[in-house]
């Protein structure tokens, strides 16, 4: 037996309701008038999908860190083509002139469209240009083409040439490599090439080897070298024994010596005792050291401790630190407050 409507009518929402065996019910909802896609006819989209997409466009603007590179870059255009104007007006001729645009301009396939202005208005490129060119270059190969091209004008490549060679190095093993070009042209190392060796190691013991080499070529490491050594410690015994070495070489500690080690941080205990060790010196602690102290945290109490200490340094929270907020409320009381901090201090 069919049991489909009997009698239907709609009511104020909308909806049809039915008359069946087992009472009203409402089975539908009638497409909505004219009215109601009014506002929205000119995007051709509905309602609900205008809002996802207003939702999802206001989280792709917030700034970041990318956002704050671009505009960097756009200044640093801005002045490179200011310099170049007045290059072409024929305001500044000399080879500095050109340098100072080469080093402005961001990217590696414009530098060489620059390169060939500099030898179009026939001055003779030097050895600096080449070295900031090289320090353009977005890959290993890339590099080692502009190797080539210094070679090609028969410059003799100095420490360095090989120095900015080696950061573009993807492993450690490729850093290896420039280290024995170096040695091949008698070259005098000096700490920033084992720096960024220790920057190209992948794991605490490779980079405690490059460590040792340092002390074999007599010589000292320094603030730079530790702390990138502390950032390939895998564990917070292995980072505060990189504490450790930097007192007895009387290294004067910096703020990313204590993020770094904060983050490093097992317990919310350890924290903490970072925290303490940069108000002993005297250090002001700022977005960054609160917002991996509150990654650090375990419990909720924590983390609104965390922001209290924020307010009374006198730091407003950013995004990152919503951004974090949001993923240490785990019940539905502490996601409203988040909202409610949110809104507080927008």
């Amino acid at each position: 037996m069919n049991h489909t409507k009997q009698n239907s009518n709609q009511d104020d929402d909308g909806w049809t309701v039915v008359q069946s065996r087992k009472g009203k019910r409402k089975i539908r909802k009638e497409k909505p008038g004219k009215d109601f896609y009014q506002p929205y006819q000119h995007e051709s989209r509905s309602p609900h999908r205008v809002k996802i997409e207003r939702r999802s466009s206001a989280r792709r603007n917030r700034p970041n860190l990318r956002y704050y590179r671009k505009i960097n870059e756009q200044n640093k255009m801005g002045r490179a083509r200011e310099f170049r104007r007045r290059i072409l007006a024929g305001e500044l001729l000399d080879l500095s002139s050109y340098c100072t645009v080469f080093r402005l301009i961001p990217d590696y396939y414009d530098s060489l469209d620059w390169l060939e202005q500099i030898v179009f208005d026939e001055l003779e490129p030097d050895l600096i240009t080449f070295n900031i060119l090289i320090n353009k270059t977005e890959t290993l190969e890339q590099a080692y083409d502009v190797l080539g091209m210094i070679k090609e004008h028969k410059f003799k490549p100095n420490l360095i040439t090989y120095n900015t060679l080696m950061k573009k190095a993807r492993t450690l093993d490729q850093a290896y490599e420039v280290l024995e070009m170096i040695k091949q042209h008698q070259l005098k190392l000096n700490i920033i090439t084992f720096s960024t060796l220790i920057g190209k190691a992948k794991t605490w013991n490779r980079a405690l080897k490059v460590l040792k080499m340092v002390e074999q070529y007599g010589l000292i490491p320094n603030l730079i070298t530790f702390n990138t050594l502390m950032t390939k410690s895998e564990t917070w015994n292995q980072a505060s024994e990189v504490l450790e070495m930097m007192e007895q070489h009387g290294l004067k500690l910096d703020r990313i010596t204590f993020d770094t080690l904060m983050n490093k941080a097992e317990t919310w205990s350890q924290a903490l005792e970072v925290l303490e060790m940069i108000k002993q010196l005297q250090l002001k602690p700022n977005i960054i050291t609160f917002t991996t102290l509150m990654n650090k945290a375990k419990t909720w109490g924590q983390v609104l401790k965390v922001l209290e200490m924020m307010e009374q340094t006198g730091i407003e929270p950013n995004w990152i630190t919503f951004e974090t907020l949001r993923k240490k409320a785990t019940t539905s009381d502490q996601k409203k407050q988040v909202t409610q901090l949110r809104k507080r201090y927008r």
